[in-house]
């Protein structure tokens, strides 16, 4: 198993190490430009220097009016449509004008209605008046006449007209300024169940007018019999029309001059309300590389803004944290590549002062090749250990049986064992299955096991161990060995960390085998402890996730 873990190892290095195809990149496989792209670059830059320019001509003015300051701010923050403070201030200014326009609309439907109905009720009244007159009296009568001619002031405009015809269209009683523009089609007939019609009339020159007609039947004069009349009413709203138009007039203007002030207050207050924001931006500005100890003070920002800023302040914690692991991690490998590199120089400087026997070349080599080997294994798992570090990195989930994978491994391990002295055992429980990629969950579990045997003296016991935790599995891998100390387990899973002299390179290890472990359980949800004490052995405790 671990020479097909270090082949297909290998085939990842070798993957990763390929030479690009040609034309994939390099000069040879860069895209030339075309004479359309020549021409599309040529307008993009021709508009950029028409920006630039007009640019230039704002900094100028605004420099001459002595608000030099609030423009530049203005251009680093945003300018309307892009700007934040723009986009509530007209959001705001919207909101308000529909609120008034609402408002408005409300009031001038309820002015329209009212005055609707008040002319409604003028031509209807005029209707029961002179149709009720009608019964009693003749139209020639003197009642008559004084209803068409009623007397009005001398500065009193006349509204409401009166006109009576017979069904041959005789003139019997007309109110004097009745508009002879007025037709038989502008008087609609009584409905279905006799009620006047209104109708609206709009005539040349402006005129507005409710009309309504009522057929009945009167006498003409006192010794006359009945006959078949119509009665016209005619209102002029012209007036209520010209009051109404004028609101409309004024409603527009009030609500234009709303929506522009609504607009510059809104950005005024929207921008003095964004200034904490632009605080923070120029804080977060001036943190660089070397300042990520640096943090936003949240004790003055709005509730809003705090989130954002504790967020941010988490994020340059992490942030930190990686550079010092980073940091860290050059450090290491710094070190760790240091010894055998100079152990490799200096077996060939020797080997190469002064001449030599073809067997001493021979041991100078072979000591080479081992260090070089060692650096190839080294390179191999840092690879590997930065894959797994990848949190979307590719895994090929299979439905495992843990019991079969722990004897599985037993098995594998059963002849280092034996020569190391030490009995392995396995305790599981049956039907106990988990979701992970093998080969990385024998991988893990290989390091572990391999880790147990080489700290556990002759006559010890290592023993696997898996069984439920809450809706996952909990595997274990138990030895009887030396143990850790405390101050030690904290660093445990750290690159290139050993606890102590028996963890050395001179048996072979290079302090990533439990790092990768935290990573492949990582990788998939899961998380690794450890419980340990000087003398009474290790116990390392995988908990895997539930599918």
């Amino acid at each position: 198993m671990q020479g097909e873990l270090r082949s297909g190892e290998l085939r990842e290095a070798a993957s990763l190490t390929q030479p690009a195809p040609h034309g994939a990149g390099g000069d040879d496989g860069a895209a030339r430009p075309t004479p359309a792209h020549g021409e599309q670059a040529g307008k993009h830059a021709a508009a950029r220097s028409r920006q630039a320019l007009r640019f230039a001509a704002l900094d100028a003015l605004f420099a001459r009016l002595h608000l030099g300051l609030a423009w530049r701010r203005l251009r680093q923050y945003g300018l309307p449509p892009r700007s934040l403070a723009a986009r509530m201030a007209a959001a705001f200014a919207l909101t308000l004008t529909l609120i008034l326009l609402a408002a408005s609309s409300w009031v001038y439907w309820g002015l329209s209605a009212r005055m609707m109905q008040e002319d409604r009720e003028s031509v209807l009244r005029k209707l029961d008046t002179v149709s009720a007159l009608l019964q009693t009296h003749p139209a020639q009568s003197d009642a008559l006449r004084q209803e068409a001619y009623l007397k009005l002031p001398a500065d009193a405009p006349r509204d409401l007209f009166l006109r009576l015809r017979t069904a041959r269209g005789v003139v019997l009683l007309q109110t004097p300024g009745f508009n002879p523009a007025l037709v038989d089609t502008d008087f609609r007939p009584p409905n279905a169940r006799g009620a006047p019609q209104l109708h609206k009339v709009h005539l040349r020159h402006d005129l507005h007018l409710l009309t309504a007609m009522l057929p009945l039947n009167a006498r003409a004069t006192a010794g006359a019999g009945p006959e078949a009349m119509h009665l016209e009413v005619a209102l002029n709203r012209t007036a209520e029309s010209r009051i109404l138009a004028d609101y409309r007039l004024r409603l527009a203007a009030v609500l234009l001059t709303a929506m522009l002030v609504a607009a510059a207050a809104g950005y005024g207050i929207a921008w003095r309300g964004l200034r904490p924001l632009r605080h923070m931006a120029d804080a977060a500005r001036d943190i660089g590389a070397q300042d990520l100890h640096r943090r936003l003070d949240t004790r003055n920002l709005p509730n809003e803004l705090q989130t954002l800023a504790l967020a941010f302040n988490a994020t340059l914690q992490r942030l930190e944290e990686s550079f010092g692991r980073i940091s860290q991690f050059s450090a290491d490998i710094a070190h760790e590549l240091r010894t055998p590199l100079s152990n490799l120089w200096g077996g060939l400087e020797v080997a190469l002062g002064r001449p030599r026997e073809p067997g001493q070349y021979r041991e100078a080599l072979e000591s080479a090749v081992e260090e070089c080997a060692r650096l190839s294994h080294m390179i191999q798992a840092l690879l590997f250990l930065a894959q797994t570090e990848q949190p979307d990195a590719a895994l090929r989930l299979e439905r495992l049986d843990a019991a079969r994978e722990l004897h599985a491994l037993a098995e594998f391990f059963d002849a280092t064992a034996a020569e190391a002295g030490v009995r392995l055992h396995v305790h599981t429980t049956q039907q106990l299955t988990l979701h992970a990629d093998r080969m990385l969950l024998q991988r893990a579990l290989a390091n572990l096991i391999g880790n147990a045997l080489a700290h556990t003296p002759r006559g010890g016991v290592v023993t696997l161990l898996a069984r439920a935790q809450g809706s996952g599995v909990r595997i274990e891998v138990v030895d009887t060995g030396c143990g850790i100390a405390a101050e030690h387990l904290p660093y445990l899973f750290d690159r290139f960390y050993r606890a102590d002299a028996a963890r050395s390179r001179s048996r072979g290890g290079l302090g990533l085998g439990l790092a990768l472990v935290r990573n492949i359980v990582r990788l998939h949800g899961g998380e690794i402890s450890v419980e340990s004490s000087p003398g009474h052995g290790t116990r390392m405790m995988l908990d895997w996730p539930p599918h």
